[in-house]
This record gives structure tokens, sequence and C-alpha cells, in this order.
């Protein structure tokens, strides 16, 4: 049943798969590459609801393991309802960095929460990834997402 399945989901999800990889940014935005990215973790979520093993599916689609346990698990957690629309001075952004800088080398769950502080605190995530000397945000977003994750 597991294989029948795994067949089933690798049939309906590799047609989406070329768009939806072309997805960035916001989720919330309306454009053919985020409707196909929803579609697909829709799809993956279902799949492991009715116990398809994720492990066997990426193998299937040739795609990260990862990568589909990261749309599953984040699924329901939007940190874009947190942002803050106030402007930071760039004393509060360096003093954000030094603070989350401290809190990677206490571990990576206070990195995390950390990072989450500050986002919730009004940080923009790309000043501190550019102050951090990161070139995107996008692991910064990951951190909050699982951050939040974790404080359900």
């Amino acid at each position: 049943m597991q294989m029948s399945i795994t067949l089933e989901y690798v049939e309906i999800i590799k047609p989406l798969l070329p768009l939806a990889k072309r997805a960035y940014g916001s989720r919330n935005q309306e454009t053919p590459a985020h409707e196909a990215s929803r579609r697909y973790t829709e799809l993956l979520v279902e799949y492991h609801e009715k116990g398809g093993s994720l492990p066997k599916l990426a193998k299937a689609l040739d795609v990260a393991y990862s990568g589909l346990s990261r749309r599953v698990s984040m699924n329901s957690v939007d940190i874009s309802k947190f942002r803050s629309k106030m402007r930071k001075t760039e004393e509060e952004i360096l003093e954000s960095a030094k603070r989350i800088r401290t809190a990677k080398n206490a571990g990576i769950g206070e990195y995390h929460d950390q990072l989450a502080q500050e986002y919730m605190d009004g940080i923009s995530l790309a000043s501190i990834a550019k102050e951090l000397g990161l070139s995107s945000a996008n692991p910064l977003y990951y951190g909050v997402q699982r951050s939040i994750q974790r404080s359900r």
C-alpha cells in the first residue's frame, strides 16, 4: 500500500515541481509559481497525513527530503503576520545583531528564539542579515519559523 500511495502522489506532484521551485519571497504572493508551490505543499501535507513516507516520496521525486520535511512541518507557520511596519535606527539594528550573535553562541534554539524576538520587535531580517554578513535573509526567516513552531 505504501508504494501505491507514493506512486499516486508522484504522478500528481511531479508536474507541479518545475513551477513550484521558482516561487521565491513571501508565501502570499499571487503568481503561478506561488500557486504551484502552495498546491505542492498541500499535497505533501495530505500525503504525510495519510501515512506516506516523506523519504520515499523525496527519492521518487528526486528532491531533497529536508525540503519536503520543511514544507510539511512549517506549513502552518506564517511569520508574515508578525511583521512590524516601524523603521529601526542603525544603532538598534547593530544592537540586535549583537544580541543575535550572543544567542548563536549559546545554542541553536537560543539563536532561533532571539531571531524571532528581534523580528517581532520590528527589526528587519534583511537588515540583520546584512549586519551578520549574510547574502540572504532566508536562513533567518527559517530560524524565526522554527522558533514559532517550537513555541506552539
